[in-house]
């Protein structure tokens, strides 16, 4: 596992690289669940494609949407991949309308911007040039790609209202951020989202709870009406309760975020 910065410029739209190998396929069909985070994912694969949930093989370059709930694959031998964690500015800013279309859902990229433009990510990637290579690489499709995708009007409007969010806000205050009714912030959340206004304040409820239980930082529970409520939540979104969770053993993936100071990463393997 290793994580690398974007390029200055990307900053706003794109969290980190994340690479993850296992080209010796030491944990080859063993399976790794993921938690939902408020980040997109945009992916690129180096090495043999790993299986998803159904038993499918993941896309050689493909996006995920924002997730309601945990998921799970299995890697193999000359598994080596590199995701794009896309920030909410990111995934409206670079695949504008898209979200009511790939949340929940692992989507080809060439589905969701043609299949040349996808190719080129593809085929720009060397798998041989090493992780800072592949980071300068990215930088580089990525940078086009904020030249030739159509601006969203409302893009602004839409980051006001999940920065309320995010920070604890209700949805009518998060109305007012976008200055618009909460209908309509409904209607772009999913547009671009692909998931609500009151959904996205659960996720990011979700990934601060499960930050906390995994690092032992902050509390849990903050955010929650109560403990009652976190647990449902959980139990909705993750399959298992905190306390549950507490007492089991991290996989070595959720472990790694613990190392070289990446205690803020988001929490995203479980």
């Amino acid at each position: 596992m290793l994580v690398l910065l974007p390029d200055q410029v990307l900053s706003a739209w794109v969290q980190g690289y994340w690479f993850v190998q296992d080209l010796p396929g030491e944990h080859a069909g063993r399976p790794i669940r993921t938690s939902p985070i408020p980040l997109a994912v945009l992916s690129v694969n180096m090495g043999r494609p790993n299986a998803a949930e159904d038993g499918s093989l993941v896309p050689q370059a493909s996006l995920l949407g924002l997730q309601s709930r945990a998921r799970a694959w299995r890697s193999w031998p000359e598994t080596y991949f590199v995701m794009v964690m896309l920030t909410v500015p990111g995934i409206i800013r670079l695949f504008p309308h898209a979200g009511d279309g790939c949340a929940d859902r692992l989507l080809d990229l060439g589905a969701v911007v043609g299949d040349g433009l996808a190719a080129s990510l593809s085929a720009g990637v060397d798998p041989a040039a090493g992780p800072r290579a592949i980071a300068a690489q990215l930088d580089r499709w990525l940078i086009r790609r904020l030249g030739q995708a159509p601006a969203v009007p409302e893009a602004t409007r839409v980051v006001a209202a999940h920065r309320v969010l995010r920070q604890g806000g209700r949805v009518e205050q998060a109305a007012q951020a976008a200055q618009t009714d909460r209908r309509q912030l409904q209607r772009w959340f999913h547009r671009h989202l692909g998931v609500g206004p009151k959904d996205m304040a659960d996720l990011e409820r979700l990934h601060h709870s499960l930050r906390g239980m995994q690092t032992g930082q902050g509390d849990p529970v903050a955010g929650y009406s109560d403990q009652a409520h976190q647990i449902r939540s959980w139990r909705r979104r993750l399959g298992v309760t905190p306390g549950a969770y507490a007492r089991q053993a991290r996989s070595e993936l959720a472990a790694q975020f613990d190392i070289a100071g990446r205690q803020h990463a988001p929490r995203f393997y479980l």
